[in-house]
């Protein structure tokens, strides 16, 4: 049950985060705020699914022979880093410009996270950052 309360809080976190957000949307014009709004509900609907599974998860290993998986230890140390790096990249964003720092942003992060091959890193960050590029500047001129 432990790890229940613990999942419970940071998808009550969460939740909060996205109400504050989806509050500020209302500072943006009706077009321009939909898309946030849809991507609060999103988390909202995803930090509801961790509190369902984690409850379950804990019943079942509370049931006499119920086997449920472990979850590994929580690094507190690379949580509070990667939080770091996000900061840095919202502060550096204006600054340096979204097109130049959000590239370097996800292959560090995934240099980080230790999540795949470089080569796919360049992959990822170039495909992505060429994406928006082409959605927000050449699609809608924004």
């Amino acid at each position: 049950m432990k790890n229940f309360y613990k999942y419970a809080i940071a998808a009550v976190l969460a939740i909060l985060f996205a109400f504050i957000f989806f509050m500020s949307s209302f500072k943006l014009p009706p077009e321009a705020a939909k898309l946030p709004r849809i991507l609060m509900a999103v988390i909202v609907l995803l930090s509801l699914g961790v509190i369902w599974e984690a409850y379950r998860k804990s019943k079942k290993a509370e049931e006499p022979g119920g086997d449920a998986e472990a979850p590994g230890e929580i690094n507190h140390i690379r949580a509070l880093i990667f939080a770091a790096m996000v900061a840095v990249y919202i502060f550096v964003m204006k600054p340096i410009g979204y097109f130049i720092i959000t590239p370097i942003y996800i292959i560090t992060t995934y240099m980080f996270l230790k999540a795949t091959k470089f080569k796919n890193m360049i992959l990822i960050a170039a495909g992505f950052t060429i994406f928006v590029y082409f959605v927000f500047v050449v699609f809608l001129k924004l």
